[in-house]
């Protein structure tokens, strides 16, 4: 610490002794009357000795008021429940509380005049000294986490918080730590943290299975659909030569009807699944991607489907994304059919292709004036085999937008719909801005 200073007391009594002793050389004739007339001495005497005795109590009260407070301050800081501590800036503690001692397990006269350094695991040494340096270099405070050793040898985690003690507004030669203990806190963010590792090992454990049962059910799915044609074939061409060969009646005709109709119908959801099957496994790559390129390749394809119904196909500029030309095409195509279906019955159909910037996706949207559908069944639009309207008004087999649903995602996107009964509705397809791992 840094001598100490003359007391207020001390400096206080050699100040009066000055103003009297001037006060006497101003006077000389007040003293000369007082030494002339023995009572008036007596008297002045008698003054100054109450004054001092007044003096003295007020000494004797500042005093005790003095040792209470540094009693106080001496209780707070050897009980606070925080470790307090007084470094200068080679690392020796100076002042210790009950709290760090109690800590580290040994005797405050154990710390006081000693590196605290050697209290730190060893890795964790430079930490304190490169703390040290940073509390003297300014007034601001300063943290570090580290790793203190008892005297039995265990160790726990505390977290350090210093601030250099302020000479004239620079930092002294002096500084005050707080120690606190923070070792629970840290085991529950290790225990934390195992688990999140857990976690992330255990879903991409199930991730894994899934992917697994997904691709068995896209294999069955395949291997169904192909293995069907055989069986479908057969059968419209047995029900074909019965319609051929022999005389039926009214009943056997509408039996021979009714099996050629489902096995039709048959065909088309096969072609349909094994479509779906195959958009599944198709193989796609991510690369930068003009979908106004995309949308002029889709519309050549489609030009004589527009001639024929005279349809009002508009676009807006697309933008650059990231995914695969082939795939994207199958999207846009499967999403046109669907409005060239519900537009049917329009006079005057309308569909327009759109763009829209959010901020982590760039999202395409197809817009028509059709049939819309109702808002409160738009989850069950991207399922397979799955229809709103009747078949009888609008055919298909309801694969189309639940492929367009699977070549999205596998791109890392996502779709949606939005519209109303009678008043048209919109289609979105969102990919993401960063490229992402195809699936």
């Amino acid at each position: 610490m840094s001598e100490k200073a003359p007391s207020n007391s001390t400096a206080s009594r050699s100040k009066a002794r000055e103003q009297a002793e001037q006060k006497l050389r101003d006077s000389p004739r007040t003293v000369q009357t007082a030494v002339q007339d023995p009572a008036l001495l007596l008297h002045e005497l008698q003054v100054h000795q109450v004054e001092l005795e007044h003096q003295n109590e007020e000494l004797r009260r500042a005093l005790q008021e003095t040792e209470e407070a540094h009693r106080r301050y001496l209780e707070l800081f050897d009980f606070a429940p925080i470790g307090y501590l007084t470094v200068d800036r080679m690392g020796l503690v100076q002042e210790a509380n009950q709290a760090i001692s109690g800590m580290l397990s040994v005797q405050p006269s154990r710390l006081t005049g000693r590196q605290f350094g050697t209290h730190l695991a060893s890795e964790y040494r430079g930490h304190f000294t490169a703390l040290l340096k940073r509390i003297f270099e300014s007034l601001d405070k300063r943290v570090t986490e580290v790793m203190l050793t008892r005297s039995d040898g265990t160790t726990f985690w505390a977290q350090l918080e210093g601030a250099a003690i302020s000479e004239n507004g620079q930092p002294g030669d002096w500084c005050r730590i707080a120690v606190v203990d923070i070792d629970v806190q840290k085991q529950v963010q290790q225990e934390v943290m195992h688990l999140n590792q857990t976690l992330e090992q255990r879903v991409e454990a199930r991730s894994a299975r899934v992917r697994e049962l997904s691709e068995e059910l896209e294999r069955f799915t395949y291997d169904v659909a192909v293995d069907l044609q055989g069986p479908l074939r057969h059968i419209e061409t047995f029900v074909d030569k019965l319609k051929k060969h022999g005389q039926h009646d009214e009943e056997s005709r509408r039996y021979i009807e009714h099996i050629q109709s489902s096995g039709n119908r048959m065909t088309v959801l096969t072609a349909a699944l094994l479509s779906f099957s195959r958009a599944s496994r198709m193989r796609m790559r991510s690369v930068p991607l003009s979908l106004d390129q995309v949308f002029k390749d889709v519309q050549r394809k489609m030009r004589p489907q527009l001639k024929e119904r005279e349809v009002r196909l508009t676009c807006d500029p697309l933008p650059m994304v990231h995914g695969d030309s082939g795939a994207m095409q199958l999207v846009l195509r499967e999403l046109l059919d669907n409005a060239l279906k519900f537009t049917r019955d329009q006079p005057e159909p309308r569909i327009h292709v759109f763009a829209q910037d959010l901020p982590r996706e760039h999202v395409m949207a197809v817009r028509d004036n059709g049939a819309g559908f109702n808002m409160r069944y738009r989850d069950r639009l991207f399922n397979v085999f799955q229809r709103l309207h009747n078949e009888r008004d609008f055919d298909g087999a309801g694969v189309g937008l639940a492929t367009v649903r699977r070549v999205v995602s596998r791109q890392g996107g996502r779709v949606w719909a939005e519209g109303h009964v009678g008043e048209g509705a919109t289609f979105y397809v969102a990919l993401p801005k960063q490229p992402s791992e195809l699936d």
